[in-house]
């Protein structure tokens, strides 16, 4: 077990950072109720078998977080280039060790408002006959 997943819960200080490294969208940014940095490392040859195992476990460690989050009835979003800031800027901002890479940021918080129940999910460009095949 490597335990290859580390997580980073922003308080106040550590959002304002988050927020200062893209004036663009700042002030979208600072609406954004809660902040969790995930990052990964692996004590393994970048692009080794057990390396991509260890990247598809905080994948999954994450995903499992974001499970929960809306199980208790909160949104999330996953976060990772539309930040527009530098990987490395947001791993100095949460402070992490050397060795980490940035899995994203998940943003969460419990909606402003009621959702409505016709929100539609963006169309999907592969859809299910693009993703899926039926073996015998």
């Amino acid at each position: 077990l490597s335990e290859p997943w580390r997580f980073y819960t922003c308080g106040p200080e550590t959002k304002a950072k988050l927020c200062g490294l893209n004036e663009d969208k700042k002030a979208m940014f600072e609406g954004v109720p809660e902040w969790m940095v995930v990052t990964w490392c692996s004590e393994h040859e970048d692009g080794s078998k057990l390396n991509l195992e260890d990247h598809a476990a905080v994948a999954c460690a994450t995903q499992n977080f974001m499970l929960s989050l809306a199980a208790d009835g909160v949104g999330s979003k996953w976060m990772t280039g539309a930040l527009g800031a530098p990987p490395e800027d947001v791993l100095a901002a949460v402070g992490a060790k050397e060795g980490e890479k940035l899995m994203g940021a998940i943003w969460y918080g419990y909606p402003a408002k009621e959702l409505s129940s016709e929100g539609k999910s963006p169309p999907r460009k592969l859809g299910l006959e693009g993703t899926r095949t039926d073996l015998p």
